[in-house]
């Protein structure tokens, strides 16, 4: 019977002992007597959650010890340093990559229009810019329509379901956007490819911040968001080879565009349908089970997974599906730790977010071909993803989100100066180039202010709900990001150009005003405990043990 861990479980005694002893402990079936479980009280009492402290290198022959619940029995599970990074790097590389495949293509499929504006779209579907611009808002419109209600449907049947299902749907539909002939038909493709895309982005971040700890999560957050920080890039090759075999099969360049991501788009989602996994315990469910298999994770891998993991946050289970109550949505909506990440989203997102859809479009008025532009467009992105990479690693290593994302600001204000002040003519061709390189390379921060909400929700109820207020905002940003570059406005977009400045702006104020919020909070919270006859009771809201074992009630 396959092992199910439950959320309620307090962390088992976490210390070093000596491998003769410690080995045997691997399968230990807990008593039910008294003697047993007050020995189990007594050790727990006595070395709380503690973890070995050194270097990485000096944990050899050293063991960490938890209690799961495997078949309706709690199971002690002994295991090593070196087990745990092995189980870990199978994670990050059978388990970590599909989840960032499938959202690189969910991101292709939504920007690539920006190459498909740069082809005779306009002219053969008898549009407008202004009436992309609506298809385009309409997208992001669907999107947010379904967030709330697609991520509870996850929930119910589990994201090993759910999430490909919706893959599949989504690549249908963007391959169908090759018939559009109109702007009826191109509003109403736009919507509908919203509405298949909902609810993917919060149940693939909640998936992951279940199979990752506190300290991985924000280096395995940006590896998710790589593929899509570099899907502008990718996008752009694409366009660039699709508009090279205009009227081969007799379609259009922007036609084989859509049908070359939306096939892409379903091999993905079925792909993903073989391989995503239930639990760790469920990993061997080639085509959703129908083919036998022994799974990636071997049942003793499976059992330290899920121990390391409850090791780390008790609060967390290795169920598929969870009960999410009405309570948990209020509870998370009326918080007002939730309102600064969400300004911070439809602000600072939207402040290049419309380079994402005109780009390509902007470069090529400098005077260079479709296809040049298109191509112009890709180095950019891979910077940013790199970028965002290490920045990445530095918050997993220092735990300092509030800094790191305001650097992100203050380089893209400053890329936004530079594009208002320089023309957009042939003659200042290269150095506004320049300058729109510099702007869009800025390191992404999207996954990093992600983890930081993740990391300060208390339940995992109310981080999925999060997470979907989280992403709705994001996508509700695009039906205003992306109308900023009017025709209008074109070519020298200093309107554009100022609306981008003043979301950047507000951007970088409440960045500030919310770090110094949670830093004055953590000091009032240590106040507090230093203060209580019983510091135990509050430090268990604490979310946050920094290097020095002081704990804090927010991660800033």
């Amino acid at each position: 019977m396959a092992s199910q861990i439950t959320e309620s479980l307090a962390v088992a005694a976490s210390t070093a002992v000596s491998p003769d002893a410690a080995a045997p402990l691997a399968t230990v079936r807990s008593g039910s007597g008294k003697n047993d479980t007050e020995n189990a009280n007594s050790k727990e009492a006595e070395v709380g959650t503690s973890t070995l402290s050194g270097d990485p290198s000096e944990d050899d022959g050293q063991y960490f010890h938890q209690h799961i619940v495997k078949d309706g029995q709690q199971v002690l599970i002994s295991w090593t340093k070196e087990e745990e990074r092995r189980v870990v790097r199978k994670a990050d590389y059978l388990f970590l990559p599909i989840f960032a495949l499938m959202f690189t293509w969910m991101a292709i499929d939504r920007t690539n229009v920006s190459g498909v504006l740069t082809s005779t779209f306009l002219r053969d579907t008898g549009m407008t810019r202004d009436q992309a611009n609506t298809g385009v808002s309409l997208l992001w419109f669907g999107i947010v329509l379904l967030e709330i209600p697609s991520n509870i449907v996850l929930h119910r049947i589990g994201p090993h379901y759910w999430i490909p299902l919706q893959v599949v749907v989504w690549g249908v539909i963007e391959v169908l956007q090759m018939f559009v002939r109109n702007a009826s038909g191109w509003y109403a493709a736009r919507l509908f490819l919203g509405l298949g895309e909902s609810g993917f982005i919060p149940g693939s971040l909640y998936v992951l911040s279940r199979w990752y700890t506190q300290d991985e999560l924000a280096s395995r957050t940006t590896i998710f968001f790589f593929g899509p920080s570099i899907s502008a890039a990718f996008g752009s090759l694409i366009s660039a080879g699709a508009l090279r075999i205009e009227g081969a099969g007799g379609l259009f360049g922007w036609q084989w565009i859509f049908l070359i991501c939306g096939v892409s788009t379903i091999a993905t989602g079925i792909l993903a349908f073989t391989l995503v996994p239930e639990s760790p315990h469920h990993t061997g469910r080639l085509l959703g089970g129908l083919v036998p298999w022994s799974g990636w994770l071997s049942e003793r891998e499976a059992d330290v997974y899920v121990a390391r993991i409850i090791r780390a946050d008790p609060k967390k289970g290795q169920s598929s599906t969870m009960s999410i109550k009405f309570k948990d949505i209020t509870d998370v909506l009326f918080s007002w730790t939730t309102w600064p990440y969400l300004i911070i989203c439809l602000s600072g997102l939207q402040s290049v977010g419309g380079l994402s859809t005109w780009g390509a479009t902007i470069i090529q008025s400098l005077g260079f071909t479709s296809i040049r532009a298109n191509l112009l467009n890709a180095p950019a992105p891979i910077i940013a993803s790199f970028l965002g990479l290490g920045l990445s690693s530095l918050v997993d290593r220092y735990k300092r989100f509030g800094y790191t994302i305001g650097f992100v600001a203050a380089w893209t204000m400053v890329g936004l100066i530079a594009l208002y002040h320089l023309p957009v003519t042939t003659h200042a061709s290269w150095s506004f180039y320049a300058a729109y390189v510099v702007t869009v390379s800025a390191p992404s921060w999207q996954p990093l202010n992600v983890t930081w909400l993740s990391l300060n929700s208390q339940t995992p109820q109310k981080r999925a709900i999060a997470y979907a207020v989280y992403i709705g905002c994001s996508n509700l940003g695009g039906t205003y990001g992306n109308q900023v570059f009017r025709g209008s406005d074109a070519p020298l977009y200093r309107r554009a150009w100022s609306a981008c400045l003043a979301l950047g702006s507000v951007w970088l104020a409440t960045l500030i005003v919310q770090t110094a919020l949670f830093k004055w909070f953590n000091r009032r919270f240590a106040a507090a405990v230093r203060a209580a006859d019983d510091p135990a009771a509050l430090e268990r809201d604490a979310l946050y043990t920094d290097r020095h074992g002081r704990k804090h009630r927010y991660y800033w």
